[in-house]
């Protein structure tokens, strides 16, 4: 544990020096945005002034290290876009986007599950057919694309959901189906195909040959075995959700971190940029190892990610 652990240190020490690199080698100057933004037609002279005071003029090996040393501290620094905190608007941006996160993630286990089985149980039927093609689909979509077609469809033509309406509970339902069908679609693949697998395993047959029902033996035997790779994609996948939630948030305008990286992005705001690459890369690699915890705990012949990896 205390050898991954340090491992997860090492992966976010290159992710913090990968996102402040490539954030600062952009063409655009973020003194001379923030310069446009709260001056009308600053000099050349100012801009220079709001560089020297940013410190953006300093070598930028000493501005990462001295990021670093605020980020340890718990200091993300001030938006240059709200002037707030970065940690506070972050800890209100991520709220919202858990909010969907968690919606997301309950739809993913509800349909994943009944949906795997009943395709393993009927393999190379009219309905595990279906639920193929529906995953295969699933998977190509893009979630720009699937999000405006919900929109269009229900919230517009039949207005069933809203959007536009933070706080209502109308609001979440399709932006967490557009986040829920991709990873439901490959999860419900992976959890197929290790049934699938574990249905032919010697245990099964044993099983069988004592009375025991293919019900009882695939919800009380088969599924817990065939759990834990689909766990280590379930973690990973709230990971891949919070960091890949903007396109979603900006379709549905829904006011979450991935919304947040956005605008920063585009105001060239340098601090909000940094903080929400460092925060989301923080809850992907605790959601990786929480996932290798459980995997542990359920089947404790797994060793390493990599085994399961290879079950899976």
């Amino acid at each position: 544990m205390i050898k991954r652990i340090l491992e997860l240190i090492i992966i976010l020490l290159g992710v913090s020096i990968l996102s402040f690199v490539l954030s600062n080698i952009s063409t655009v100057d973020p003194a001379e945005a923030y310069a446009r933004r709260s001056i009308v037609n600053p000099s050349e002279e100012k801009i220079a002034e709001i560089r020297n005071e940013m410190g953006y003029n300093k070598p930028l090996f000493l501005q990462y290290f001295k990021w670093l040393g605020n980020c340890i501290k718990g200091d993300l620094g001030v938006s240059l876009i709200t002037q707030n905190p970065v940690m506070k608007d972050i800890s209100k941006k991520l709220i919202a986007t858990l909010t969907i996160v968690g919606i997301a993630f309950i739809w993913i286990i509800v349909i994943t599950i009944p949906l795997s089985i009943i395709s393993a149980t009927r393999k190379n039927g009219l309905v595990d057919y279906i639920v193929r093609g529906i995953s295969i689909f699933g998977i190509s979509l893009p979630s720009f694309w699937l999000g405006f077609i919900l929109l269009v469809l229900f919230a517009i033509n039949m207005p069933i959901f809203k959007v536009v309406d933070f706080g209502n509970f109308r609001s979440i339902i399709l932006p967490s189906i557009t986040l829920a069908i991709p990873i439901i679609s490959s999860s419900v693949r992976v959890l197929r195909g290790t049934i699938i697998s574990n249905l032919n395993k010697d245990y099964v047959l044993y099983a069988r040959a004592r009375g025991i029902t293919m019900k009882q033996i695939v919800w009380k035997h088969v599924l817990k075995n065939s759990i834990p790779p689909i766990i280590t994609l379930f973690f990973q996948n709230i990971g891949f959700m919070i960091g890949g939630s903007a396109i979603v948030e900006s379709v549905f305008s829904w006011p979450g971190l991935g919304m947040y990286l956005v605008n920063a992005i585009i105001g060239r705001d340098l601090p909000a940029i940094n903080g929400c690459v460092l925060v989301i890369a923080i809850i992907f690699v605790i959601c990786n190892l929480i996932a290798e915890i459980i995997n542990g705990i359920l089947n404790p012949n797994m060793k390493n990610s990599k085994e399961v990896e290879n079950y899976g």
